[in-house]
């Protein structure tokens, strides 16, 4: 089939297609991407090697006449006659010359009598004493030009034939038992072993006359030829296990199956091994947990998110809103070399076995981004290699204070609570920076490219990135969801009122109680999102709280109820709640009381210190909140003075 390039042409460049509109020159060729219509130059021979190379294909519309040669690609076999045993290569290039003299003589492998014609002078010219018969030639003529003249195709089926075994059927039928009952076990026997199995019941097999003496050996290369005939992947697990067969046996692709960026992101949580010490107070809170999604495809950084909060839903939810947004806004407040690339719904997550994955609610958040969902199966950290990876890059940091070391027997070990340095927000703008400037320009030895370029250059090769509608809508596909109960009062969540007159419609269509899905924002509990039961659309829902709520974390608020729940004598008791907040706050954040790991842990969650709440107080400072009162307005007391008079004078 031939190729044109004339206006109108449509390739596939990756998931990319692309049209080719116009010659602006000799040597260059416009394009335009038929989605975008994004125009862009390229290069007549950089076209036609990219074709060549596979890296272009053609798109043939249907109904088309180059339709079926476009789908008929040659079989591309590479031919290397000195791979070929000396006998095999002068058969070919024998019945090699009887087809070319077919060719040379304009004769069709259908006209059978030139052909005898041509035979008997072919066999003189080479000296064939057992020239072959007309229908031998023909045949060789058909399979010659059946596979696009492929030398290969006048092999001697011989060749590649599989001889049989020269052993008896009943000796053959005793090794093989003697294998799967004797080796492939957990037992793990030796070949040696096997093989004096066998020989032992084959000398019983003889003097049962079944078997005859000539016939009773077996060599003990024989028997390593037969095992090795096994599955290699059965053959370990049988005698070691499954796990240890996948240990063995496994092989990762390059790129791990991904095509191009957001085709496949992997998720996965660490604790970093530095202490950092809060903001505020300036006391260690221990090590914080790093939940990232990196893209396969290029090894990229698409999001990350720092908190306390374990590997949780928080945790998942917080870096999957990270990993969709454009990061203009959030490292606003870093000073960065390169812009950060990554955003847009990746097409595929991967993810381990934790609890958190295999939530309902992280399932929903998954169907309501249109992401697929895949498992890797247990102990099998290859699966997902370039998170991996990237969680073992962090040990290399150059940030020495407040790490935290492998304990080792008869070294002193400095304590990395008293040695911490950096703080929280420090840390969490440092590592944007890391992710940003540094990690993406590493060289890949695997790749041998660096994860910017191939993120950079991914993003031209498959189609525009997909979002939300809105950004509210980005929070509520994140958000986590229960099923409550919408009574008179409105919605309780955890002791926090909600509703207002917003809820009056769904009453009135509904009564006074009903249960539906309730959303919630588990970094922000100001409003949740109600759904309508039966049209299934979304209704903000503010909470009545407005001064205790605006801010607060789901944790934060868990720890507080958690904290006053002997004080909490009534469901929901403001004064009650917004008393033993106050003493939470008094009880973590004294700076002058001794605390322990667990305790600072604590203290962090109560904080609410997580990377996404840091970012958005450096882009927007309004939105810091102010200190919390130690003290309550009704416990100043102002003493009251009377105003005295004064006379007045004027000085001339």
């Amino acid at each position: 089939m031939q190729i044109s390039l004339i206006s109108g042409l449509v390739l596939r460049d990756g998931e990319r297609t692309i049209e080719l509109v116009r010659q602006l020159s000799d040597d260059d060729y416009q394009f335009e991407d038929c989605l975008t219509r994004r125009p862009f130059v390229v290069k007549r021979l950089t076209i036609l090697r990219r074709l060549w190379n596979q890296r272009y294909k053609l798109v043939v519309p249907e109904g088309s006449k180059d339709t079926d040669s476009a789908k008929a690609s040659p079989t591309e076999v590479r031919i290397d006659l000195n791979s070929l045993k000396s006998k095999q290569r002068k058969e070919i290039e024998r019945r090699l010359a009887y087809v070319t003299a077919l060719q040379r003589a304009h004769v069709s492998r259908g006209q059978r009598d030139r052909v005898e014609k041509i035979i008997p002078k072919v066999a003189r010219r080479l000296k064939d004493v057992k020239p072959p018969s007309a229908s031998t030639v023909m045949d060789w003529a058909r399979r010659f030009q059946t596979s696009d003249l492929n030398p290969l195709a006048l092999r001697n089926g011989n060749a590649h034939r599989v001889r049989r075994r020269r052993i008896s059927v009943i000796l053959d039928q005793l090794v093989g038992e003697k294998i799967r009952k004797v080796y492939l076990t957990r037992d793990r026997h030796t070949l040696e072993h096997t093989l004096n199995q066998i020989l032992i019941a084959a000398k019983k097999l003889v003097e049962q006359k079944k078997l005859k003496a000539e016939e009773a050996s077996y060599s003990l290369a024989s028997l390593s030829r037969r095992v090795r005939e096994i599955d290699l992947y059965r053959r370990i697990a049988a005698r070691e296990g499954i796990a240890r067969a996948r240990m063995v046996c496994r092989s990762v692709m390059d790129g791990a199956g991904a095509l191009f960026p957001l085709h496949r992101v992997e998720i996965d949580h660490t604790p970093l091994n530095w202490v950092v010490i809060c903001d505020r107070t300036g006391l260690p809170l221990g090590r914080p947990l790093l939940t990232v999604v990196i893209d396969s495809y290029s090894n990229y950084v698409l999001g990350i998110y720092l908190s306390f909060y374990g590997p949780g839903l928080s945790s998942v939810s917080g870096v999957l809103r990270n990993a969709i947004i454009p990061k203009d806004d959030f490292a606003a407040g870093v000073k960065l070399s390169n812009r950060w690339l990554a955003f847009g719904v990746p097409d595929e997550i991967f993810v381990d076995n934790g609890l958190e994955f295999h939530a309902r609610i992280f399932k929903s958040m998954a169907w309501h981004l249109g992401s697929d969902l895949t498992y890797c199966r247990v102990r099998t950290p290859w699966l997902k290699p370039h998170v991996e990876r990237f969680f073992a890059t962090l040990d290399y940091l150059s940030l020495v204070r407040g790490r935290v070391h492998k304990r080792v027997a008869n070294v002193m070990n400095l304590d990395p609570r008293k040695d911490a340095a950096i703080k929280f927000s420090d840390l969490v703008k440092g590592l944007i920076m890391f992710v940003t400037d540094v990690y993406p320009f590493e060289i890949n030895e695997r790749k041998l490219a660096r994860p910017y370029d191939l993120y950079q250059e991914g993003v031209v090769r498959c189609p525009p990135a997909a979002f939300p509608l809105d950004m509210d809508g980005l929070r509520l596909t994140t958000a986590l969801a229960k099923e409550l109960t919408v009574g008179p009062g409105g919605v309780e969540l955890l002791g926090l009122p909600y509703g207002r007159e917003e809820l009056l419609p769904l009453h009135q269509r509904y009564g006074a109680k009903f249960k539906t899905l309730v959303k919630f924002d588990p970094d922000d509990l100001e409003y949740i999102w109600v759904q309508d039961p039966k049209e299934k659309c979304w209704i903000d829902s503010p909470c009545r709280w407005t001064n205790y709520a605006a801010g607060k974390s789901w944790n934060q608020h868990q720890l507080t109820r958690k904290f006053a729940r002997n004080e909490l004598k009534l469901a929901g008791a403001y004064e009650d709640l917004m008393a033993a907040q106050q003493r939470l706050h008094e009880h973590w954040m004294d700076a002058t009381s001794h605390k322990t790991s667990a305790d600072s842990k604590l203290a962090a969650r109560f904080s609410g210190v997580t990377s996404a709440r840091v970012m958005a107080t450096e882009l927007n400072p309004s939105c810091q909140r102010a200190p919390e009162k130690t003290v309550a307005d009704e416990e100043v007391v102002r003493e009251k003075r009377e105003t005295p008079d004064f006379e007045t004078f004027v000085m001339t």
